[in-house]
């Protein structure tokens, strides 16, 4: 067989193997980042996906044409210099100008979507927002429903359809990220701050959360379940909630901001009033009068 016959199925191999690859990510419910169900995620996958094709305009004729060059001018017995010449002009401008529309291109793209998915900005719907309130602690999350009157850690429960608003801080923890692959970006959540994120589901489910950026030994533990469900679903849990017979209170509190790996789910019936804007004042320098 000719060796041109066999560059040819090396490089179809190649390119049904990486379809291939593709097809299988995209169908796999564990590649969760590419099955969005909330309108947050839906974008940035769109913001994804143009990404990388605009990239993919550059890398697979520059890595045809590599090949290419590299085949065509490989030693022969009868080698000759390259007709064209690396130094012209034309070359130049092509190097030049296609890779900066390119550039261009994806500025473009990343700066629209970049303000559309801005994690302040609050999701446009005819709903009331939901506040959930999220502290991050050494090595689980507590996630408070201020109007509710009830908390949660790793867990909570929202509303399809409802827009919810984070509000996110930490205590007596590093800097942690809060990320929902399915249903948002990531925001940091630090002491003495209070951060924001805007979630909307589209369909019921759950959902996994977690910690996304390494925060020390209980790191690979340091997860949650968001539940998407219809709201009277999210009603009922409500009243269950109000119904245990734990309480979030300062005593209990001090106990549960106390480093521990694996904890399990607990719900409180009710918490202090204003616990979370206690743990972001914390750590708030206060001058003293003189």
């Amino acid at each position: 067989m000719e060796k041109k016959n066999w560059l040819k199925i090396l490089l179809g191999l190649f390119a049904a193997l990486a379809v291939l690859g593709i097809i299988f990510v995209l169908k796999d419910e564990k590649a969760i980042v590419v099955h969005p169900k909330g309108v947050i995620a839906e974008g940035l996958l769109d913001l994804i996906i143009a990404i990388i094709s605009l990239m993919l305009v550059i890398i697979v004729p520059t890595y045809i044409a590599l090949f290419y060059v590299v085949w065509k001018q490989r030693s022969k017995i009868a080698n000759t210099p390259p007709s064209v010449q690396p130094s012209s002009a034309f070359n130049q401008l092509i190097l030049w100008i296609l890779p900066s529309i390119i550039v261009a291109c994806m500025i473009g793209v990343t700066w629209g979507a970049t303000h559309k998915l801005d994690p302040y900005n609050p999701i446009k719907s005819d709903a009331k927002p939901l506040t959930i309130q999220v502290i991050a602690l050494d090595w689980k999350w507590l996630f408070i429903y201020p109007e509710q009157g009830i908390a949660a850690v790793n867990f909570f429960q929202f509303p399809v359809g409802i827009p919810v608003h984070f509000k996110l801080s930490a205590d007596e923890s590093p800097m942690n990220s809060f990320w929902m692959p399915q249903l948002s970006g990531q925001i940091y959540a630090m002491t003495g701050m209070i951060t924001q994120l805007h979630v909307m589901a589209n369909e019921p489910g759950e959902y996994s959360g977690k910690a996304a950026e390494i925060n020390g030994e209980g790191y690979a533990s340091m997860t949650f379940v968001a539940k998407a469900s219809s709201e009277s679903d999210f009603e009922k849990w409500i009243a269950s909630v109000k119904q245990s017979p734990l309480h979030l209170t300062d005593s209990s509190y001090t106990e549960l901001v106390k480093p521990s790996l694996k904890n399990p789910i607990a719900l409180y019936s009710d918490v202090k009033k204003g616990l979370f804007d206690e743990v972001v004042m914390k750590y708030m320098y206060m001058p003293q009068p003189n």
